[in-house]
């Protein structure tokens, strides 16, 4: 049947432009209010499991949806987003004077301890194929990370790692993919109209 992507609501991280990656930051008064949202949108969906990224910005998010369906969340490290090694901590300001990047060359000449793209992908896509395939007579949610839904999609685009799609992946909006005929078709991305109100 379907899977559905949820990022997280906005975090400390993302309003003070940390690069947060594998820390543990909660969400903000706002991203708490988003989560609620999202949770009011999916209330009337047969959601079967509710699963979530490790980290508790994705794990309050993944509650806010459980609750309207008597769920508990499920986390799952796979599920986490990118690592950036040495990077973490810093805030995007301070990272680009150390170490300039841009989209092209993240993972590629790697920042001390950054996880790279491609183990990154290898670890998101295995983990989202497993699910599909426990859920691909039901409906499912995973709550996680821009980064994580990101490299889902290049896994469904057959993108290379390296070449991550240039969706825009806002805070606590959906996507939606499909389990049909052993291969999967991208519903919809990045949907925020439940966070207008």
């Amino acid at each position: 049947m379907t899977l559905i992507l949820v990022r997280h609501g906005q975090s400390e991280g993302n309003v003070k432009e940390i690069i947060t990656g594998s820390l543990d930051v909660k969400l903000t008064d706002y991203g708490y209010q988003q989560a609620q949202l999202v949770g009011k949108k999916l209330s009337s969906e047969t959601i079967t499991a509710v699963y979530a990224s490790s980290r508790i910005r994705a794990i309050e998010t993944g509650s806010a949806i459980a609750k309207h369906h008597e769920l508990n969340v499920k986390p799952l490290a796979a599920f986490d987003e990118y690592m950036y090694g040495d990077a973490e901590g810093m805030t995007w300001n301070e990272f680009a004077k150390k170490y300039p990047r841009n989209l092209e060359n993240w993972g590629i000449d790697a920042v001390p301890g950054e996880e790279g793209r491609q183990v990154f992908r290898d670890r998101v896509s295995s983990a989202f194929d497993s699910l599909s395939e426990k859920h691909k007579s039901d409906l499912a949610v995973i709550a996680c990370h821009g980064g994580t839904i990101l490299h889902i999609l290049g896994h469904i685009l057959s993108t290379p790692a390296i070449d991550v799609p240039r969706f825009r992946i806002g805070n606590c909006s959906i996507t939606r993919v499909l389990h049909e005929k052993n291969h999967h078709i991208i519903i919809s991305a990045n949907d925020t109209c439940h966070l207008e109100e």
